[in-house]
């Protein structure tokens, strides 16, 4: 058990800063006590410390490791290491160049170095640590370091308040020698402000993850989806894929776009030397937050207005929400479901002849029947007749390959955006999924584009048979509905001008090459002014083209879409074929 913590402890120190080009300040008191010098105190290395005018010294925090690195230190004790390098020896090495050998930390840890035997083997730390404890245990002096330089745990509160200190030392706003010497360099963060803030307990190394790190420069934030799992699909898809935690949820912040990635990145506004509130966030309701990217003429590629998100009106096509906030949205739903309702009582009323199989009895019979052994032939009559659409195969393969070219990426885009939204809600912490959200992607942006190429000339072939003087017409399928195919070529082509637009106003991203046709109507656009402004209103004439398919669909010959599920399952459930 003993070990397994203390492996648990060097891995955590590896995450902060282990190695011995850049060690943190930050020492894990187990593994030094397991190291070659379990000894050995704070200030037999580091004295220097003790009369220091200012500890921690801000001067001292943007130096390397070897700034501090005196090879006379280590020759107090290790005086035979000249000795064997003039001889061409250093450990079980043989030495051509002994003054490439005179820089200890190359190759050794400052604080966690393991030890040689006799015969210049190397001799493993004592990690199993009966031997840790009373004999082993850190000095008053070397507690008194600790104080401050002790190995932090993420779960213990006061550790995080030694962090808390140790950062306010430099970066609060007091008027302290420390702050006064590093005044013009760094921003200064009010404690009292901070404390209030979302991330008040959190530390700062939780997000500042190289901050205990030499040198003090060399610094990286933690990825936000580390703690916080991604946006659902009404924020994340599209260009917010790309658009970093920061620069939308940070106060004081402009966001810029990344030259290389085409990544929407952030800048600080707020300059050395004054009082920064970007940890307090920024707030995450209401437009003011999106008109931070979405206003006319900016510079990250984002539309002018802000656009509702994809309603459940897309959703036969894209990942969308469960929304129905926008006005096309609702005016298209209450005419298709007035549609539903004049339907399903025309077919009740028997005025379609079709009282022997829909009528509230046979309705009734086939719901019953979903709960009974029945269920495997009515799952067996969606497959084969429904999803392979083996009717019409039967009476035209002609047709089945013009209609296979329309229904079957229908279907997988159906399934592809279902899935990402799922996952999205349920399973935002998964990475697996996230491509799914984001056309730049390359199997989002291929897949997409060849299916809606399939669309378009599935719709291609179907008006070309409808105009032929040779049109077949078979009994029990339904005519051919010219509007119905050309509001469905009409939205696929308005969308590829969409993507095209879309790419080119954000840079042309990474990997979106493989969105060949978005691609490529985007290089069209290469160079034009006004993209973000013409945007907005190409994404509306798309939205009401999807609109007017949906409200159309109930009156239209296309109705068999919600039509033959129902009967298929009537009739699966009468044993009728």
């Amino acid at each position: 058990m003993r070990k397994k913590l203390i492996l648990f402890l060097a891995m955590g120190f590896l995450a902060i800063g282990g190695s011995a080009s850049n060690a943190s300040w930050l020492i894990d008191m187990r593994q030094f006590l397991a190291s070659a010098h379990p000894e050995t105190g704070c200030q037999e290395c580091h004295e220097d410390i003790e009369n220091a005018d200012l500890h921690p010294n801000p001067a001292d925090v943007t130096k390397k490791m070897m700034d501090f690195f005196d090879i006379d230190e280590c020759l107090l004790c290790h005086d035979e290491v000249m000795e064997k390098l003039n001889e061409g020896l250093h450990g079980a090495e043989n030495v051509k160049e002994p003054e490439t050998y005179e820089d200890c930390l190359r190759c050794h840890h400052p604080h966690y170095m393991v030890g040689y035997g006799g015969n210049g083997e190397t001799k493993v730390g004592q990690s199993d640590s009966d031997t840790l404890g009373t004999d082993f245990s850190p000095s008053p002096e070397d507690e008194k370091c600790l104080t401050c330089h002790g190995f932090f745990t993420p779960e213990d509160f006061s550790d995080k308040e030694k962090i808390f200190r140790l950062c306010f030392h430099c970066h609060g706003s007091q008027e302290t020698e420390p702050q006064v010497l590093t005044g013009n360099s760094v921003p200064f963060v009010v404690e009292k402000e901070f404390r209030s803030a979302p991330h008040a307990d959190v530390s700062c190394l939780s997000c500042h993850i190289q901050a205990a790190k030499f040198s003090h420069q060399d610094l990286k934030l933690q990825d936000c989806r580390e703690c916080h799992p991604p946006h659902d699909e009404k924020v994340t898809n599209d260009a917010h894929a790309d658009v970093t935690c920061q620069a939308c949820h940070l106060e004081e912040i402009l966001p810029i776009k990344d030259p290389k990635s085409k990544d929407v990145r952030w800048e600080r506004t707020s300059k050395p030397g004054m009082n920064s509130r970007i940890h307090l966030l920024a707030s995450t309701t209401g437009e003011a937050l999106c008109q931070r990217c979405h206003f006319s003429g900016n510079s990250v590629g984002a539309v002018s207005m802000i656009l509702p998100a994809k309603s459940v009106l897309c959703m036969p096509c894209h990942a969308a929400t469960f929304s129905v906030g926008d006005t096309t949205t609702v005016f298209s739903l209450i005419v298709f479901l007035s549609g539903l309702v004049l339907t399903a009582s025309i077919w009740l009323s028997g005025s379609r002849n079709l009282e022997k199989t829909v009528n509230p009895f046979s309705m009734v019979k086939s719901v019953k029947a979903i709960f009974s052994q029945k269920v495997i032939l009515i799952l067996k009559s969606l497959f084969y007749d429904m999803f392979l659409q083996r009717g019409l195969y039967k009476r035209s393969a002609r047709r089945w390959t013009i209609h296979s070219l329309i229904f079957f990426p229908f279907v997988f885009r159906l399934g592809w955006g279902f899935v990402a939204l799922l996952a999205s809600i349920w399973l935002p912490d998964v990475s697996l999924f996230w491509p799914m959200l984001d056309k730049n992607h390359f199997a989002t942006g291929f897949l997409f584009d060849v299916t809606g190429i399939m669309i378009v000339l599935g719709v291609v072939l179907a008006l070309i048979r409808g105009s032929s003087t040779a049109t077949e017409n078979i009994h029990g399928l339904p005519r051919q509905d010219r509007l119905a195919l050309i509001l469905i070529g009409g939205i696929v082509l308005v969308g590829f001008v969409l993507e095209g637009i879309r790419i080119a106003m954000t840079g042309y991203p990474e990997h979106s090459g493989y969105a060949v046709v978005g691609y490529g109507i985007g290089k069209l656009f290469s160079g034009m002014t006004g993209l973000t402004e013409v945007f907005g209103y190409v994404w509306y004439a798309h939205a009401v083209l999807s609109g007017a398919f949906i409200a159309y669909l109930p009156f239209s010959h296309l109705k068999h879409i919600i039509m033959a599920p129902v009967i298929m399952v009537m009739h699966a459930a009468a044993d009728r074929n």
